[in-house]
């Protein structure tokens, strides 16, 4: 049987505590995304790596922001619908945002700029599914995309160990930490999502470190 349109997209019903938790700790992320874009900023030392800089660290801070919004106003709401909508949306620019340095300052050139926006295209065709249908339709094909275009880093992968080898490791490291943390974000158990939210952080800080202290 066909389940409504309406009740896929609903976001799942947790507990007020649950949901406190869950605003909060993407609200500090938030915060410290905020922080690491001044950061990059001042670092930048080339147009490429400022534009790489605005575009990694905006994403980083939408996808913060959205969450805790998301998870900061009451179920049932249409404004929390909303955001659940803009919640999946800002998975998809992180992913973007955070490859857009590796594709034009660590491969550079032709290529590089060629690879960053197919990966972009597909990430958009994200966005207009989760727009257009919500994301509960079909939930499955998110989480797919997003591991997927997550792990096409794995083309830097020869590259990076003859010629960056600590950036290798923080972005695979990293990448794991995201990996596993998809598991409890799909799970519907009590407790889940907010171990998701930890798992997103980390994996977050991870990849910041990298691209700052091996990219930068």
């Amino acid at each position: 049987m066909k389940k409504d349109a309406r009740i896929l997209n609903e976001p799942p019903k947790r507990s007020i505590l649950e949901e406190v938790g869950n605003a909060v700790t993407h609200g500090v992320g938030a915060l410290f995304a905020i922080a690491g874009l001044v950061l990059l900023l001042v670092k930048a030392s080339t147009p490429t790596g400022v534009l790489c800089a605005v575009i990694y660290g905006f994403c980083l801070v939408m996808m913060f922001l959205m969450s805790c919004l998301y998870h900061s106003f009451r179920w049932g709401s249409g404004v929390k619908r909303l955001w659940r909508r803009f919640d999946y949306i800002s998975i998809y620019l992180l992913i973007g945002g955070t490859f857009t340095p590796m594709w034009l300052m660590f491969w550079g050139g032709q290529l590089g700029t060629i690879l960053c926006c197919v990966q972009w295209a597909v990430i958009i065709t994200g966005l207009v599914f989760v727009a257009v249908f919500g994301p509960g339709r079909p939930r499955a094909l998110h989480i797919t995309l997003f591991i997927v275009l997550g792990w096409c880093g794995l083309i830097f992968l020869p590259r990076m160990l003859r010629e960056n080898l600590p950036l290798f490791l923080f972005t695979l490291i990293g990448g794991i930490v995201y990996t596993v943390g998809i598991i409890p974000f799909a799970m519907k158990k009590k407790g889940a999502h907010f171990l998701w939210h930890f798992f997103v952080f980390f994996g977050a800080v991870i990849h910041w470190f990298g691209i700052y202290f091996f990219l930068y």
